[in-house]
C-alpha cells in the first residue's frame, strides 16, 4: 500500500475511509478520504453483511481512485455504542535480575489485568491503563526503565459482544481486505479534536450519528465514562419528511442546507421550493422547517444533558465537543447547545487539510492513533511486508475457525495483544 495508513470508519449511514502517510517530520498528513453510504448498519451492529460489504467495497475503490494505489488492509475503530467498560488491576512480580521494569512486564501486567470473569458471549478486546503502581507508588504513566519488585496496573478492560464483533469482520472480509487492526473509537476521537487539557479538566465529546448517540466522558487525562442514546440525526430527517409530507430524501437535502437553530433570522420569510412525490413541486416554509429542526434537536439536547448529569461527572466537564453529521453541520448549534447543556460548546473539526469537517474526526483519528504507534514502535511494524503476513495469519485463522464453526474468541484477543498501543 506504498506507506500508506488506511482507516475505515462503519457507521449506520455511511462508511468512510480516510488514507494518511507519515511525512519526513513525523507529521500526518492526509492524502485522500472519501465516504460511500451504507444501509447494512443500525446502531452500530451489523444487520445486513452484503450491504454493509457493498458499501466498503466501493468506499475502499474510491479511496483507492484518489490515491493511486491498492488498498489491500486497514484499520478499523469499534463504536463505544456496542461497548462498554470495566475497571479490573492486574499484578505481577519484576522478571529481571536488576529488578528493571522492560516492555515485556508491561506486556505481562495488562495481560494479567484481563484475568476476570464475564459473560461467555462478550469478548475483552482491548486494554486501556489508567495507572501503574510500583511497590505502592502510584500514578506512574510510564513505568519502563523504573525499578521495582511488582509491578500493578488499575486498567479499564474494553468489552464487546463476540457475535457483533465478528459481523463487522465478516463485512470487511467478503470485500477482500485484511483488517490489520482495531482502534477504540473515543481514542480515536480524542487524538484529533481533544487537547490534553481538555482531557484532564474534564470534557464531553458528542458523537451523533444517524440513528444513534455516542456519549463519551474524559477526566483527569483518561476516558471515564461511555454512554448511548438510541436516536441520531435520522428522526430529525424523518420529522421533516412527515410534518411537511416529502420524501426521506428530499428531507435530508432541507436538513444539510437549510439546517438552522436559535435566534437567527436570516431566511425567515423565504418560502422553499422542493421536489415531493410524483415529481411534483411543493413550497415549503423557511420559518416551519427552523422550528421541526429546532424541536427534536432540543429533545435530543435535553436528553444528551440527563445522560451526563446520570454519569455523576457532569459538574466536571469543562466543555463539550460535538462531532459527527447529526448535529454538527446545523448553523448555530454551538450557541444553542450551550443554553441547554449549560456548558460551553464547541463543534469538533479535525485540523487536517482535505479533512477538516466533524465527519471524518474518527476516521482520521484512526489514521493518526496507528501512525503514533508506527512512530513510537518500529519494531511493532519494522515493515509492511510483515505486517500484512502477520495480518494474514490472522485472517487465515479466523477463517479456518468459522469454518469449523469454533468460538472466535481467541481472534481478537490475538489482535489486541499486537496493538495494545493503541489504547
Amino acid at each position: 500500500m506504498s506507506g500508506y495508513i488506511i482507516g475505515m470508519d462503519i457507521g449506520s449511514s455511511k462508511v468512510c475511509a480516510a488514507a494518511g502517510k507519515v511525512d519526513k517530520h513525523g507529521v500526518v498528513q492526509i492524502m485522500g478520504i472519501t465516504s460511500s453510504i451504507c444501509s447494512g448498519v443500525q446502531k452500530g451492529i451489523v444487520v445486513d453483511i452484503d450491504s454493509t460489504s457493498e458499501a466498503i467495497t466501493k468506499c475502499i475503490t474510491s479511496l483507492e481512485r484518489m490515491i493511486d494505489a491498492k488498498i489491500t488492509g486497514v484499520y478499523i475503530s469499534l463504536p463505544g455504542v456496542i461497548s462498554e467498560l470495566i475497571s479490573n488491576k492486574g499484578i505481577v512480580a519484576i522478571s529481571s535480575e536488576d529488578k528493571e521494569i522492560k516492555e515485556n512486564d508491561v506486556k505481562r501486567v495488562l495481560k494479567a489485568s484481563k484475568v476476570t470473569t464475564i459473560s461467555s458471549d462478550k469478548e475483552i478486546i482491548g486494554v486501556i491503563p489508567q495507572q501503574y503502581i510500583i511497590d505502592g507508588y502510584d500514578k506512574i504513566k510510564d513505568p519502563i526503565g523504573m525499578s521495582g519488585l511488582r509491578l500493578e496496573v488499575d486498567a479499564q478492560l474494553i468489552l464487546a459482544q463476540t457475535a457483533v464483533v465478528n459481523n463487522f469482520f465478516k463485512s470487511i472480509n467478503k470485500s477482500e481486505i485484511k483488517v490489520l487492526g482495531i482502534v477504540f473509537q473515543p481514542i480515536a476521537i480524542s487524538e484529533v479534536i481533544l487537547k490534553k487539557e481538555e482531557i484532564e479538566r474534564g470534557v464531553a465529546v458528542v458523537d451523533v450519528g444517524a440513528d444513534c448517540t455516542n456519549i463519551y466522558i474524559y477526566y483527569g487525562g483518561k476516558l471515564v465514562h461511555i454512554d448511548n442514546i438510541p436516536i441520531g440525526g435520522n428522526i430529525i430527517t424523518n420529522d421533516i419528511a412527515i410534518c411537511l409530507k416529502l420524501p426521506f430524501s428530499e428531507a435530508e437535502k432541507l436538513k444539510i442546507k437549510y439546517g438552522n437553530v436559535g435566534k437567527s433570522r436570516e431566511n425567515g420569510n423565504l418560502n422553499l421550493e422542493v421536489i415531493s412525490d410524483y415529481n411534483t413541486k411543493v413550497k415549503v416554509d423557511f420559518s416551519m422547517l427552523k422550528q421541526i429542526i429546532e424541536a427534536r434537536i432540543e429533545e435530543i439536547l435535553c436528553m444528551i444533558g440527563e445522560k451526563m448529569s446520570a454519569s455523576g461527572h457532569y459538574e466536571k466537564l469543562s466543555g463539550i465537543v460535538i462531532v459527527g453529521g447529526g448535529l454538527a453541520l446545523t448553523k448555530d448549534i454551538e450557541e444553542f447547545s450551550k443554553e441547554i447543556l449549560q456548558k460551553p460548546v464547541r463543534i469538533g473539526i479535525p485540523n487536517y487539510i482535505g479533512a477538516s469537517s466533524p465527519l471524518y474526526a474518527s476516521v482520521v483519528g484512526i489514521v493518526k492513533d496507528v501512525a503514533d504507534v508506527v512512530k513510537n514502535k518500529k519494531n511493532v511494524f519494522s515493515n509492511e511486508k510483515s505486517t500484512e503476513k502477520k495480518s494474514d495469519e490472522w485472517i487465515h485463522e479466523k477463517d479456518k475457525n468459522l469454518k469449523k464453526g469454533e468460538n472466535n474468541t481467541g481472534f481478537l484477543l490475538k489482535i489486541k495483544e499486537f496493538f495494545t498501543d493503541f489504547f
